[in-house]
């Protein structure tokens, strides 16, 4: 194993948290009032569903092969060589695209919302250096980082919430189901796919919880409140900003924050909302870098992962401009990228999951 470290399962839990709300925070709310209108929180609903459902299946996966990581489990189904071109494929075409995709969602955010002025691969780099900084410390490391993070997200989350809550109108969200099912389904498809199926990506960080035993209990509590926490966030983009609004705009729950108004006081703290989305992006691309680095550095038996660090981030980087030129192209890509995601994060464990079921019977049958 070339992680040495190991982490609590409070700490994983955490992980879980952080990722789930990550960049999916600024995005999410608009994807939902496209297609599901102001029935938003029953495909919130349905989303999450999905991502609690599927958190046996990880689960299962890992303790099949306790003690190894996912490029491990890929060479124990497959046979050291295919399971290694197996491995490899998987690392390069879905967690590193992932990397890409969010770290260009960080560089259009800043320079759309914020610095507007500021070269897009000026805050790549930038993002990038704290990341790669991170990943070298380590899975310890970072994952204390999250456990001071966390906190924060949470007391500003609140403090948004109920600043904004004054403001809310109920008719927003009337008639329930007025389209029907379909909608709201495929609303519930999107938040499904983003972030929930991602979580395949955790089967790299399991072997390191020092209590196997607990970690589909940090799984849920994780996905779940993190889940909550967006649908709650969606919700209110809806009933204040407004459904038309909500859908139009690229980051909704952005927008959201400019519109709290206290007495005439306290406006303008947009920048807290923004504060949440740096914390839990940073910590999204970190384990995403991470995942990526060690998984390579397995599946190639290599001593140490951290010297591949900085030249994988300088790959996501170039990719982060070649394969998504501009924010309409990314915006245009989402969907398609759900179907990539739907596809490694449900149907690829699936029939893995069937692998290691078939491979154990024809044991058992063998004796």
């Amino acid at each position: 194993m070339i992680e040495k470290g190991k982490i609590s399962v409070r700490q994983f839990t955490v992980l879980v948290l952080l990722y789930t709300i990550g960049t999916t925070i600024l995005i999410i709310p608009s994807i939902l009032a496209t297609h599901a209108k102001q029935d938003t929180w029953i495909a919130g609903i349905v989303g999450l569903c999905g991502g609690i459902a599927i958190i046996p299946l990880y689960v299962s996966l890992a303790s099949k092969y306790p003690g190894q990581n996912f490029s491990q489990i890929l060479e124990h189904l497959f046979g050291k060589w295919v399971g290694k071109g197996v491995s490899l494929i998987y690392l390069i075409t879905f967690v590193m695209l992932l990397s890409v995709f969010v770290l260009r969602d960080i560089g259009d955010f800043m320079v759309t919302v914020m610095m507007v002025e500021t070269p897009i691969y000026a805050i790549h780099i930038t993002f990038l250096l704290v990341v790669l900084m991170a990943v070298r410390l380590g899975l310890e490391t970072f994952a204390r980082a999250g456990e001071l993070f966390l906190p924060w997200v949470i007391v500003l989350y609140f403090i948004l919430t109920f600043t904004i809550a004054p403001q809310i109108e109920m008719n927003y969200a009337q008639p329930v189901m007025e389209n029907g099912i379909k909608p709201i389904l495929h609303a519930g498809f999107s938040f499904f796919t983003f972030p929930f199926a991602e979580m395949i990506i955790f089967l790299m960080i399991i072997p390191y919880v020092n209590t196997l035993h607990r970690v589909s209990r940090g799984f849920w509590i994780g996905i779940i409140i993190g889940g909550v926490f967006l649908i709650i966030l969606s919700m209110l983009s809806i009933l204040v900003v407004g459904i038309e609004e909500t859908s139009e705009s690229i980051y909704s729950s952005y927008d959201l924050a400019k519109q709290i108004n206290l007495g005439g006081f306290f406006q303008r703290v947009e920048a807290m909302m923004a504060f949440i989305w740096f914390t839990t992006a940073f910590m999204k691309l970190t384990i995403l870098i991470y995942v990526l680095s060690l998984g390579i550095s397995q599946t190639l038996e290599l001593t140490d992962y951290k010297p591949i660090t900085l030249p994988l981030g300088l790959i996501i980087y170039v990719f982060s401009i070649i394969i998504f030129p501009n924010v309409a192209y990314l915006i245009e890509f989402t969907e398609t990228m759900q179907l990539y995601v739907f596809i490694y994060g449900v149907v690829f464990p699936l029939l893995l999951w069937f692998l290691s079921f078939i491979k154990e019977k024809g044991r058992f049958n063998s004796i």
